[in-house]
């Protein structure tokens, strides 16, 4: 009964909403005035014996029926290209431009520009359970009962980034124009353009005549990022077998130093096959190791009972990990589980922190706990890491024995909790200079900010 409810209430908020939008991109201000009144005074004209306000009625119905009459023949021929950016930050107010091109004989004047997001209605599960912002709490009984107000909410954030109408120049024939459209992205994640609008009103000034060029483009937002304090990187040097290119692929793909006659154990894939056919010997192609510096960042996706702020406070963090001051010879693994491990390494040529910070705008929640599975991992390459720096959103025993093993092998370790922790948590952490406690630092959803101001600094 209640997913029947639901179900009706969602498509009810779906006609109203269409119809909303409609009305308030069609009609002008004097427009959305006229209609007001035409309804006002069909109120009060109910029995004509008493008042005369339904021929006023009448007569502002017949004016906004005239307006849409004269708005039909509006037929521009304007050619219109939007340039995005590729990349924006999350509640970082930027702007894009729109050239608009009048390929007509007579100049347009008095026009409005208006770019089109593709919206995603919410079904009844992102309904019932969807963030959000802690604001419910401020609604009034009415609009936390109905949901009407969480609905639109959770339309906004699906689209993506909050736009506004801009007013054209006039546009001589044969002569282009560029218009600045500011624009604010609400979410991380791909942001989807569907068309775009030029709307010119009537001569009375009540109806918009629209011009619609279907125009797709998209753009990334990028996670929100914090300043980070300047963290003292623990500098060792670890033996990573094949050397620097083996650090970022899988495989020995290593600097190339010179030949060698072949020695049991070595891998065929290593056969030098000219060498070997001229000399009709094994001879084996060898290649240099290295010394380097090695760090990991390991975001555990794993929701739990946390909320989706906490999560975004996550990702907010491991961006503003990657974007610190550390060595420049160095490496960096950000590490984390989404349908399989990933490991994405930057640092030495090796890739760019916004390829990374790309990765982590589509990176979602998991609903299963495969913390294991991304242990196990970590596992293998412990030994030529000289720190961690862990993120979760969810502390267990499991993740505790998991912080106390680094600890016991030695391995700097800073272990970040998002989010209120169960228990009251010390303030020292894990931190990487071997000394701190085993407890992890809780970083508040709500002051994000200040609280990675007040890291500990990593030894």
């Amino acid at each position: 009964m209640r997913d029947w409810f639901v179900g009706r209430m969602l498509r009810l908020f779906r006609a109203l909403s269409r119809t909303s939008l409609w009305f308030e991109t069609r009609f002008t201000a004097t427009g959305r005035l006229v209609i007001g009144g035409a309804i006002a005074a069909a109120i009060f004209g109910v029995d004509p014996r008493q008042t005369l306000a339904s021929q006023l009625a009448a007569v502002l119905l017949a004016i906004i029926i005239v307006a849409m009459a004269l708005s039909v023949r509006w037929r521009p021929r304007l050619e219109l290209k939007r340039d995005l950016p590729d990349t924006v930050t999350v509640d970082t107010a930027t702007s894009y431009t729109v050239s608009i091109t009048n390929h007509g004989a007579r100049a347009e004047y008095d026009l409005v520009l208006a770019d089109r997001l593709l919206t995603q209605y919410p079904d009844a599960d992102t309904f019932c359970h969807g963030n959000f912002d802690g604001r419910e709490k401020d609604l009034n009984w009415f609009d936390r009962r109905i949901g009407f107000v969480r609905w639109l909410h959770l339309v906004r954030i699906a689209r993506g980034a909050r736009l506004s109408a801009v007013s054209v120049p006039s546009i001589p024939a044969h002569s282009t124009v560029k218009v600045a459209i500011h624009l604010k992205p609400l979410r991380r994640g791909k942001v989807t353009f569907i068309s775009l609008e030029v709307k010119r009103p009537d001569p009375l000034g009540i109806f918009f005549a629209k011009h619609r060029v279907d125009l797709h483009g998209e753009m990334i937002s990028l996670p929100k990022r914090y300043p980070v304090p300047r963290l003292q990187w623990v500098s060792e040097r670890h033996f990573h077998r094949g050397g620097l290119v083996l650090a970022a692929t899988v495989g020995d793909a290593e600097e190339f130093v010179g030949l060698r006659d072949y020695r049991p154990g070595d891998p065929l894939r290593h056969m030098h096959w000219r060498s070997f056919a001229k000399r009709g010997m094994p001879v084996i192609k060898e290649y240099q190791d290295e010394y380097f510096d090695r760090h990991a960042l390991l975001i555990d996706t794993f929701a739990g009972p946390s909320t989706p702020d906490d999560f975004e406070a996550a990702i907010a963090v491991a961006a503003s990990f990657l974007q610190a001051d550390r060595p420049s010879d160095s490496l960096l693994d950000l590490v984390f589980i989404e349908q399989r491990v990933w490991q994405l390494t930057t640092g030495r040529g090796l890739s760019n922190n916004r390829q990374i910070l790309l990765q982590l705008a589509e990176l979602q929640p998991t609903t299963m706990d495969e913390f294991k599975q991304l242990a196990a991992y970590l596992r293998r390459y412990l030994d030529r890491l000289a720190s961690i720096v862990m993120i979760s959103t969810a502390w267990d025993t499991e993740r505790q024995a998991f912080v106390e093993e680094l600890h016991h092998r030695q391995l700097k370790c800073l272990a970040l909790h998002i989010g209120a922790p169960d228990v009251q948590t010390e303030t020292r952490t894990t931190s990487p200079g071997g000394g701190g406690g085993l407890t992890p630092q809780p970083i508040r959803s709500a002051m994000v900010e200040q609280d990675i101001a007040n890291l500990t600094v990593i030894r």
